[in-house]
């Protein structure tokens, strides 16, 4: 199986000539997309392009589009299967740990591997803090608890590349919508050393900016569950209103639609992701079945429809997290 490095580089620093040489002589293949430099680093990118395969953006369109030109040529250039292992040019990514993550994913084609760095007081506390509160989000959406879901330093396979050029996001985000895609799929983590060279000063990762970009996808992630949210609730109150009395049919039909919406919306607005099916229906039968139990224990109490309804929703929203976690304890 050949295995490509791929390296996105804007204004990159002479270390990445480093970063080169150690992979060429590991004899890795090598892509390297420098993403509108401009003139003033030609002569550095033309040493690279002495040991790389070399590709050019003429303005800087950002780290995911940089991402998906090395991805794109890769799956036009080589025949399946491959796989790609996409690393900072900073030299923040040591060469063995490289190799390392190169070879779990060289066994594992079909997951996300990823580079975990250790975060500890040493790290910037922008790294820290941008970590700490992706991975909060991430294991909210997905059940899924990952330590490191900022590295650059990522294996994956040929699969996994191709639903990955499916991401319209051009920058950081575009790191983050990876991540989101492989909700359904394995991942995993290989502890790695990062070093940073003066407090990360060399980065372009922009703090606010970009967080608020990474931040964002999880909010698009979750719009769906909001619409269809709304929806339910809409369509129970009209029900309700025309079949005065029919609570519990008024309850089932709103839940039934949303869910469908829901899954409709969710491949709409968020492209790549694949619903597995069986796990999306279980999913369903448990929220029907227990909310709908809910909503007519709560009427029987003495509660009206419409306060005993929002009350079933907001329930099961724990059930639901509680159900993602199930299902990929269990698929590990």
């Amino acid at each position: 199986m050949k295995t490509v490095v791929l390296i996105p580089a804007y204004k990159p620093d002479p270390r990445m000539l480093d970063v080169i040489a150690g992979l060429a002589a590991c004899e890795f293949d090598l892509v390297v997309v420098d993403d509108g430099s401009g003139d003033a680093y030609r002569p550095l990118f033309d040493e690279v392009a002495k040991s790389a395969v070399l590709l050019r953006h003429e303005v800087n369109r950002g780290k995911g589009a940089a991402l998906k030109t090395g991805i794109a040529y890769v799956d036009r250039t080589y025949g399946e299967p491959y796989v790609i292992v996409t690393a900072d040019a900073d030299g923040q990514h040591r060469i063995e740990d490289i190799v390392k993550v190169s070879r779990v994913a060289a066994d594992h084609p079909d997951s996300l591997v990823l580079g975990k760095r250790i975060l500890h007081k040493n790290t910037p506390f922008l790294s820290r803090l941008g970590n700490g509160t992706t991975r909060l989000f991430f294991h909210l959406e997905t059940g899924k608890y990952v330590y490191e879901t900022q590295t650059g330093l990522r294996g994956f396979g040929a699969d996994l590349a191709r639903d990955f050029l499916r991401i319209p996001g051009k920058r950081y985000e575009f790191e983050s919508d990876m991540m989101l895609i492989c909700a359904d799929r394995p991942i995993i983590e290989v502890d790695v050393e990062t070093v940073y060279f003066d407090n990360n000063a060399g980065t372009h990762f922009r703090p606010l900016v970009d967080t608020l970009r990474l931040h964002r996808e999880y909010y698009r992630y979750k719009l769906p569950s909001l619409i269809a949210a709304a929806a339910d609730y809409l369509l129970f109150v009209l029900l309700l209103l025309v079949f005065p009395g029919a609570v519990i049919p008024a309850q089932f039909g709103s839940r039934a639609l949303s869910l469908a919406l829901k899954a409709l919306l969710h491949r709409a607005i968020f492209y790549s992701e694949r619903l597995r099916p069986a796990r999306y229906l279980i999913t369903c039968a448990v929220i029907l079945a227990v909310e709908t139990g809910l909503v007519a224990g709560l009427c029987a109490l003495g509660l009206g429809p419409y306060l005993a309804k929002l009350l079933a929703g907001f329930s099961v929203i724990f059930l639901s997290i509680g159900l993602r976690k199930l299902f990929v304890t269990f698929s590990k």
